[in-house]
């Protein structure tokens, strides 16, 4: 019998978890196999991103702020933000995505025979997914996009049943 795999990730967690059946056991227990954190990926990017000199201007304050285009007043814009947020949101995720695909690129790459499940959140999912290869990808059986990685090892293989 081919091994199976329960794999759930979140931005700051990958845990992976095998199915283990003992003789005489009808439904197979979970175990986990192998945990990796991503401390950068618990942590806004803001946290770590402080460039005062890529600030963009804001509207928040009455001033004229230094670097203010001419002619900014009372009415105009004034003082500064740190940065435009969407665009570098998008760009973590995608990093956090791909660090992600390639810890379970590497994981399953090196087990040819195994099949797998996956969860992960709607932010993160189809991501990942994408990042993976050809390969990995033809043996998965199911992926769900909910975020399972604290869900109880007990529990988990319960969100998989057909």
């Amino acid at each position: 019998m081919s091994e199976h795999f329960i794999i759930t990730a979140d931005a700051g967690h990958l845990r992976i978890y095998a199915e283990r059946q003992e003789p005489g056991q009808y439904t197979p227990g979970v175990q986990e196999v192998e945990s990796v954190d991503f401390p950068q990926g618990r942590k806004s990017y803001t946290d770590r991103e402080t460039d005062v000199a890529g600030r963009f201007q804001s509207s928040k304050h009455q001033s004229a702020a230094p670097g203010a285009p001419a002619g900014a007043s009372a009415a105009g814009r004034s003082g500064m933000s740190i940065d435009e947020r969407l665009p570098m949101k998008r760009e973590e995720g995608r990093r956090r995505a791909r660090d992600l695909a390639s810890e379970i690129d590497a994981f399953l790459l090196s087990r040819p025979a195994a099949t797998w499940d996956f969860a992960a959140g709607p932010d993160l999912h189809g991501t990942i997914l994408e990042q993976l290869s050809p390969d990995v990808r033809r043996r998965l059986r199911r992926a769900l996009a909910k975020d399972l990685v604290n869900q109880a090892t007990h529990q988990l293989r319960s969100h998989f049943v057909a």
